[in-house]
């Protein structure tokens, strides 16, 4: 029977301490993973925390909240993470995925980047290449191309680059209208050739292709709204009740949501008992991303129709109105998010009262009842119906008539006209 040729280690801190020598692959598993020691091998690792003060002599491979390489690696490194920190030195390539990337020490070949910003402080080898949301500080050396799409870009004036500086449009840019990027690139820095790159203009079909996908993720939308209140009635309309009777609250609710869920989620995915709690919450965040926006346009449907068109007719009309206002430069992207956003807290607060109501039956207000008028000569003499009662067989109870009016006393000396005062 084959099996995995390599030492494996799970525990809530997984060490490996200085003068240790560890003669094959290590696979480590732990809230926290620290290498003082020697790994003859690879590292494969799963964790919080992962910290390189030894030598991996072979490549480095993981996912973490943070990697912090002040060692060295004498092959690559390949992690996804929320903030990585190279300040040793790293033999091939170093390929992350991860929000903020910092790479001040030695890096023998390429770099290949993607997350949100990134910032190169020391010396690379090869290309630096990749993809950000935001932008790349560049003020060390890097010994080839520099290739990136990026919102801005920061070359300070101790940077050198051996050859051509290419940059274009990051992700924002060409998703948003009117968002450019921007470039502060010093005179002083040692440079070849500095590009723009522009995106090439796309033919006819390849314009009617996108055409297509935008009116089918329209319609898409509005199959999900529809399917929403057909299948789950009563939780849409009390998503839509919220968010059109407590706009402010189900608004703060959906951003609290739409902020603090994806960062739960992956640091969830790092325990072996959250990791699937992490993986449904993530996939209803994904969900909410696309069809959080249903209440919301039900409720601003129902403002603009006020109401003439029923939930569903409501809910059509904002969504076109809504996806006409998307074509507008910048705003169309902020209304964009904030209806989802808005819809996200009314969905988080219907299915939160949903499930309180199922725990906590006494807790839900009692549906109103219509008042039994009881019978009398009143609605008899007005004509209408007088409605029956359990003791309908029993003669009415009298009505006490109010006493009439006492006479006025007379006194005898009202009565004789010829008493005259004296």
């Amino acid at each position: 029977m084959p099996v995995p040729v390599g030492a494996i280690s799970v525990s809530g801190t997984v060490v490996v301490q200085s003068g240790r020598v560890i003669e094959e692959d290590l696979f480590a598993a732990g809230s926290r993973v620290i290498v003082d020691g020697r790994i003859e091998g690879d590292l494969t690792v799963t964790t919080r925390n992962l910290i390189i003060n030894g030598v991996v002599e072979g490549d480095v491979n993981g996912v973490a909240w943070s990697i912090d390489v002040q060692g060295e690696v004498g092959g690559s490194v390949r992690a996804a993470a929320w903030e990585m920190d190279v300040g040793g030195s790293v033999g091939d390539d170093v390929l992350s995925f991860a929000r903020s990337l910092e790479v001040d020490g030695e890096v023998g070949r390429d770099v290949l980047l993607a997350g949100f910003s990134a910032r190169q402080s020391g010396v690379v080898g090869g290309e630096l290449r990749g993809e950000l949301l935001w932008g790349l500080y560049v003020d060390g050396t890097v010994a080839e191309d520099i290739d990136v799409g990026i919102h801005r870009l920061t070359i300070t004036e101790s940077a050198s680059v051996g050859s051509a500086v290419s940059w274009r449009q990051g992700l924002i840019g060409q998703n948003i209208r009117g968002w450019t990027a921007r470039t502060d690139i010093s005179p002083q820095a040692d440079l070849g050739l500095v590009t723009e790159v522009r995106p090439i203009p796309a033919d006819l079909s390849v314009r009617a292709l996108r055409l297509l996908l935008q009116a089918l993720r329209f319609v898409g939308l509005l199959f999900t709204g529809v399917f929403l209140m057909f299948v789950f009635p009563r939780p849409t309309r009390r998503a839509t009740e919220r968010a059109w009777s407590r706009p402010a609250t189900s608004f703060l609710v959906g951003l609290g949501l739409f902020l603090f869920v994806p960062v739960a989620a992956v640091a969830g995915l790092f325990t072996v008992i959250l990791a699937p709690v992490a993986l449904l919450a993530l996939g209803l965040w994904l969900f909410g991303l696309f069809a959080g926006a249903v209440p919301a346009l039900a409720a601003l449907g129902r403002r603009i129709t006020r109401g003439r068109y029923g939930l569903m007719g409501s809910f059509a009309v904002a969504a076109v109105v809504w996806r006409l206002l998307r074509i507008i430069p910048l705003a169309g992207f902020l209304i964009f998010a904030l209806v989802v956003i808005w819809g996200m807290g009314a969905w988080a607060m219907s299915l939160w009262e949903g499930w309180r109501a199922s725990v906590d039956p006494d807790e839900v207000s009692p549906e109103p009842r219509a008042v039994l008028v009881e019978p009398g000569p009143r609605m008899e003499l007005l004509g209408l119906d007088v409605p029956t009662s359990a003791g309908a067989d029993e003669p009415p109870a009298s009505i006490p008539r109010p006493p009439a009016p006492a006479s006025p006393t007379t006194r005898s000396d009202d009565l004789d006209p010829s008493a005259d005062h004296a």
